[in-house]
Formats: structure tokens, sequence, C-alpha cells
């Protein structure tokens, strides 16, 4: 954690170290939980949820029990320990005591295109919840519900609700009509995108609402705007404003001047826990190179516990795409998994031990514009011969979504899967237009598509090859007429710098990590130096969690304790990456040094490093002149703010020694 700012690091320290009972009679054998049901029920009552009557002849009453979580500051202190009644809506009965039932949620991917959108043009954003958000919301079916645990009243009488209590099933529809019919009235407007967004553009800018359930981001560049917004809804509601968005659906969200950085480290660290795997050793690739799936096999007995912890990986990777591939193959077979594939999951749990605080970066560009890749893996799957579609999309530069998906006919040739992996990634494009259209963004046009097939590219950009592509669904065509309106444009890009590679196939870690590195896929957590890593790079250093340094070269062995590195006959083991060239020695114990095209025989110094190109310098260049160059190119690491990613790394002892 040593790049995150104190608040941060004090959040991250303090949330999940207290437990959270089970049931009620756990609970009751702790003071500031039965607080807490009072709390609850004094809400209840204050909100008129119930009438107490009898039951009517004819009527089922729908159970209830308590929930309990905890309720963090932004800094990470305990602000309250919550006890939510809820119903067991499962023994409802459709169209005796509901009807309809939907109510949409924010997709997570409209979340990260917000937060890449805010982080562009430096948006604030800020996040509300609303107190007991499903008791604002008014029923309008007859439902009676069996008293609170602990709390009975008169025998044979039940609680006649009034509010849409937690868990029925119509209750997230009610809250969220009376809730969007409150933004409604305040001018803000749906978008058609995503009906959980909403926007007030007025002659100051624009303030722009997601919804989730009960949470609330809120950003634009309308400050007024966004004052009057929180008045507003803190007058009709009983909200609370959490202040800067740092802790949204167990996503951790850190913003420093240059970014935003969003991962799921307490998440990750919370898994082998519940998993019994604490001792076991972290998995260098979420799933073995070359994998083939094996159909056959003793079947596992604990199918709901194969489905459970498959349900969880599907959860992480909001914010890990690296997982995505893996995912996928385990979640093919959720109905009868073989102890094979609970292997798998094992294997894919491990993974992230390794590097738990790995996330999204999302860098300041002030760039709008949209780009997307798309690969296929053509009939990847030996069972079936099903090709594996991969795609990925960048707003701003930063990574938005991502996909993996088994492509559901046969594909006939290698031009006719990436084809379809064409048709759906320009779909997942046009949605995005029309959701930075909502927002206000005027996104560049036309939206550029990478692909790495020229036949898949000639298919769509003209009627070719007729007799190859005459069954291929018209749906397909799409893509066509996209490029054709100027709506899209297609670019080939050469097989080495697919990005979406990593979702169609298992690959290795040197190519996983490239790719990773390419798409702004890393650990915050550890100290390193932000760069881009190209595909001529001799080497790659990256710090283990313990603090050690790995050294990782085409033809060196990766996995060392120290860095090792060899250069015109010498070879030296140090503790910390040191190099020296003719007169120049410069040790750096938590620097990414990259070096392309470091000649064995040079006299002269020349490394790049995050963008820093030395050539040249002469043989008698000073440590004082040395550090004085980097810190040159690099102000930040001389300015001792904590809120960059690239921070100081005492770069007095480690640089100048």
């Amino acid at each position: 954690m040593a790049n995150l700012p104190p608040q941060n690091r004090a959040y991250l320290g303090k949330i999940g170290k207290e437990r959270i009972p089970n049931s009620y009679e756990e609970a009751c054998r702790s003071k500031v939980w039965v607080e807490a049901m009072k709390e609850e029920m004094r809400s209840m009552k204050e909100n008129h949820t119930w009438d107490m009557m009898r039951l009517p002849k004819g009527k089922k009453p729908v159970g209830c029990r308590w929930v309990f979580t905890i309720k963090y500051k932004s800094s990470g202190e305990i602000e309250r320990y919550k006890a939510r009644l809820v119903a067991k809506g499962y023994t409802q009965v459709y169209g005796e005591d509901y009807t309809e039932t939907f109510a949409p949620v924010a997709k997570l991917h409209s979340v990260r295109i917000l937060l890449s959108i805010a982080v562009n043009l430096s948006w604030d954003l800020w996040q509300m919840d609303v107190k007991n958000a499903f008791l604002q919301g008014e029923l309008e079916e007859e439902v009676y519900m069996a008293s609170p645990p602990g709390y009975g009243h008169e025998a044979g009488k039940v609680c006649r609700l009034r509010k849409a209590i937690y868990g029925l099933k119509q209750s997230p529809r009610a809250w969220y009509h009376k809730l969007t019919t409150c933004l409604s009235k305040k001018g803000f407007k749906m978008s058609e995108a995503d009906h959980t967004l909403f926007t007030h553009k007025g002659p100051t800018g624009i303030v722009a609402v997601l919804i989730y359930v009960d949470d609330l981001i809120i950003t634009g560049d309308d400050i007024e705007g966004v004052t009057s917004l929180k008045k507003n809804l803190k007058e009709s509601f009983d909200i609370k404003d959490l202040g800067e968005l740092k802790y949204f659906l167990g996503i951790e969200m850190t913003r420093f001047e240059d970014g935003l950085f969003i991962s799921q480290r307490k998440y990750v660290l919370d898994l082998p826990t519940e998993t019994g795997k604490l001792g076991s050793r972290p998995a260098k690739t979420p799933i073995e190179e070359g994998y083939q799936d094996h159909g056959e096999g003793e079947l596992f007995e604990d199918v709901k516990q194969y489905q459970r912890l498959v349900g969880k990986l599907i959860y992480l990777t909001i914010t890990r795409p690296d997982l995505c591939f893996a995912v996928n193959q385990v979640s093919q077979h959720m109905k009868s998994p073989t102890v094979y594939h609970w292997n798998m999951v094992e294997r894919i749990l491990r993974y992230p031990k390794g590097n738990p605080g790995k996330g999204v970066w999302m860098e300041k560009r002030n760039d709008t514009s949209i780009i997307g890749y798309c690969d296929a893996d053509y009939a990847g799957d030996k069972k079936d011969r099903k090709s594996t579609t991969g795609f990925c999309t960048f707003v701003g530069g930063n990574l938005v979504t991502w996909r993996s998906k088994k492509q559901k006919v046969v594909s006939l040739s290698s031009a006719e899967s990436e084809y379809r992996a064409m048709r759906d990634v320009t779909k997942e494009l046009v949605w995005i237009k029309y959701l930075l259209r909502d927002l206000g963004v005027q996104g560049k046009e036309p939206i550029t598509l990478y692909c790495d097939n020229q036949a898949a590219l000639h298919i769509a950009s003209n009627p070719v090859f007729h007799e190859r592509t005459k069954h291929v669904e018209i749906d397909c065509h799409f893509v066509r007429e996209k490029i054709q309106d100027g709506t899209i444009s297609t670019r080939f890009v050469r097989s080495e710098d697919q990005v979406a590679d990593i979702f169609t196939k298992a690959t290795t870690s040197l190519v996983g990590d490239y790719i990773q590195n390419k798409i702004g896929l890393l650990d915050l957590h550890q100290p390193v130096l932000r760069g881009s890593v190209e595909p001529s790079d001799v080497m790659r250093i990256s710090l283990l969690d313990q603090g050690e340094e790995r050294l990782s070269t085409a033809g060196m062995a990766a996995g060392m304790s120290t860095a090792r590195m060899s250069t015109a006959g010498m070879a030296a083991r140090m503790s910390t990456a040191r190099m020296s060239t003719a007169a120049m020695a410069a040790r750096m114990s938590t620097a990414r040094m990259s070096t392309a095209g470091m000649a064995a025989s040079m006299s002269t110094a020349r490394m790049s490093t995050a963008g820093l190109n030395m050539a040249g310098f002469a043989e008698k260049l000073t440590l004082k002149e040395w550090r004085e160059v980097f810190l040159a190119k690099f102000p930040q690491l001389s300015s001792g703010a904590s809120g960059k990613i690239i921070s100081r790394y005492d770069l007095e002892s480690d640089i100048c020694d």
C-alpha cells in the first residue's frame, strides 16, 4: 500500500476487522447489534411501515429475518452498525401479493465509463446513500408479513405492510419509481442508454446522477447544480452525503491529481478466508497455458459451493479483466462441474493472492475518444469446435468494458469467427456512443475498431467472399452498416499488439503481463514507476509483495529473489537492482526500469524508463548530475505529494547513495 495516500491506507487497514453476526440469536450477544435492531424498529415506526391487524382468511403472511452489516466512513472508521429487517420475498405468490417487479440498476460498464469521463474532464465525484430507501416507496398490493423476530406482538396479529420493505419482490421497483419521479421534477432527464443515469444540462454545465438502488454517484462540472441537487435530495429523503467517492459496491476508488485507481483489494483478501486457502501458494496465471476443457471426469459433489465461488469470481472481474477468460471457462459448467473444473476454480482463486491490489488505472488525458479491440479464438473449444469472442473498449484512453464469451454457433473459418467478434464489439461501441451523448460528451468520430484479421476487415468493408459468407447471420452485417454510415472505422492491428487476446485464450505470464501493462491494469500497492512497456523492451523489473525484486528478461529466468543482470560478461547478484555503465552507478530499490536496445558493449548510458530517454551521456557523468536529470524528467518524485501514483521512493538514498 506504499503508493496510497494516508487516508486510503487507513481505510483499507480498518475495514473488515469487525465480525458480523449471521443470525438474530448471535446479534443478541452484543449490545451494539441490539441497539442497531432497536434503531431499525424506530425507523419502521417513524415511517409507518405497517399496521398491526389480524390475518384475513385465505391470506398467507410472508416471513422476515434480520440482516446485519457495518457502514464505514471514508477514513475507515466505523460509521454505524446496521441491522436491517427484510421480508422473505421468496414466499410471495405472483398475482396475489405482487405483479410487476422489474427495476433497473446501474450497469457496471456505465460506472466505469462515468469514472473515465470524470477523470478526463476533471469532474469531482461524490457519493450519497439513502437511509432505509425501500421504506420510501409506497406499496400498491395487499401484503402481510409475520412479526419480526424478537419483537412479537399480540397473538394472531400480523403486519399489514404499507411501505415496500426490503426483501419484497416489488420493493426495488417502488423505490426506483419514487426516486426517478423526484429527479424528473427537478429537471433531470433519464438516459436512453442506461435508465439509471440522469442528467441535468444547465447554462453553467451538467450534473449527472447514477443510481444503484440506494447508492448514488454524483458528478459534473456544474458545482452550483450539484449543491442544489444535494439540498433537494436531503429535503425529499433521509439521505446522507458521504463526500468524495471512495468505496462503491465493494470497489475501492482512489483519486489522484493525474487519474483514478479502482480495485477490489479487500474483496480479494477476503476470498482465501472464505475458501480456507489462506496457506496456498499464489498461481502465476489464472489458467494454465494451452488449456483444453476436459468434458469427461469425476463429477464434483458440492455443486452449490462451486456455483457460489464462481459467482464471487464473476464479481471480481469488475476490476480484474485478467481473470475474464478463466472465469468464462469455469462458468460454463455451473450445472455439472467435474473435479477438474473445481481444480480450475481453486487455481483462479490462488492467482489474485499474488497481487491483491491489482486494478484498473484511469489516467487523465483530456480525451473523450472511443476505441475498441476485438479478437476470436477460432474453434478453440475442442468438444464442439465453437470459437470464443473477446473484446475490450476504451474511453478517453482508459479501459472501461471487456468481455469473454463463447460464440453460439460454429464458424467455418477464422475470418468468420473474427467477424462475429467485430459484431459484438460494434454493438458495445455504439451503446457507449449513446451513453456519452446523454452525458453531453461528444466523442471523436468515427470510432476506431482494431482487428488482427485482414479477411474479416475486408468482409466488413466490402461484400466480398459471397460464397464463404452468405450463410452468416444478417446481424453480423450490422458492422458493415456502421462502417458505411461513418460510425466506426476499422483498422488492422498486429497480433502481438492485439490487447483483446487475453479474453480469448490462456496466455503465458509474460504475454499476460505485457497486455495488462498496455490496458492499464496495475498493482498500485506495489511501489513501481508507471510507464508503457514496449515489445522491444529487453527487461522488466517488478516488485514482489515482500519488497524484493524480480527481473524478467527474454532468455533470463524470472522468479529470482533478487535482481540479476548480465551485460557484456558482467554478472552481478544484488539485493536491489544495480546498473553500472562506465563510471555511472545508480541504485534504485523501487523503480521499474525499461531498457530497450541496450547493447552489451555500449560505452554510454542508454535507458528508457517510463518515457525517460537518455543517450550519449559522457562517461564522467556524476551522480549529482544523474539525479538532476532524473528529477527534471519526473518533478513529481521530488514534490513529496502523497497524491501521486509515483511516490518519492527516498531518491536521496536510493538513487544517489
